[in-house]
């Protein structure tokens, strides 16, 4: 019997890319590990998406920056969003144009923080499901933090996204809302 091995597996991609199976797998375990095509072959039940990213906890990490990078594109996105509006810009039209353009994110195209935009996503119906709580955002920004801190990393926007989330987390109209709620209330 071969020795016991850890893999550590986080996924992105929500409650529908769980349903659908098409969740992103961010796998940790090395690309030469014999465990490897076994381990994929299981994993794409779930999901499309399966990276082989290093030895164990390199799942986590990679996992933790992709939120931490979510986290501070759907502020950006609702900034842009919001003045875009104001200047008489029709949402849906600036939602497509950011779509195709250098502007372009997952969050503008798949959970734009303007209700309606995307209709058939948490955004649209109250902000109730996805990434629940601004709570658990928070918690993503600061273990980024100082995962940063503890390998010398500069974050320059770091404590501004912070911030969002944590203001967020102590407003009773975020409470168990997606986590897009907090920069759009």
């Amino acid at each position: 019997n071969p020795p016991p091995q850890f893999f550590d597996a986080p996924v992105s991609g929500g409650t529908a890319g769980a349903s659908k199976g098409t969740l992103t797998i961010m796998l940790g375990c090395a690309q030469d590990s014999p465990s490897l095509p076994l381990l994929t072959r299981i994993l794409r039940t779930m999901g499309t998406n399966v990276y082989a990213l290093g030895g164990p906890s390199l799942g986590l990490a990679t996992e933790l920056k992709n939120n931490n990078l979510s986290g501070m594109i759907a502020p950006a996105t609702t900034e842009a969003m919001n003045l875009g509006m104001r200047l008489s810009v029709d949402p849906r039209m600036l939602q497509r144009c950011f779509s195709t353009s250098s502007g372009g994110s997952w969050v503008n195209d798949t959970v734009n923080p303007v209700p309606g935009v995307c209709p058939d996503t948490v955004t649209s119906k109250g902000y109730k499901g996805g990434f629940k709580a601004c709570a658990l955002m928070k918690k993503d920004m600061g273990l980024a933090i100082a995962a940063a801190k503890e390998v010398g990393a500069k974050l320059v926007l770091g404590d501004a996204g912070l911030a969002v989330y944590a203001a967020a987390s102590e407003d009773q109209r975020c409470r168990d809302r997606d986590s897009r709620v907090c920069i759009a209330i």
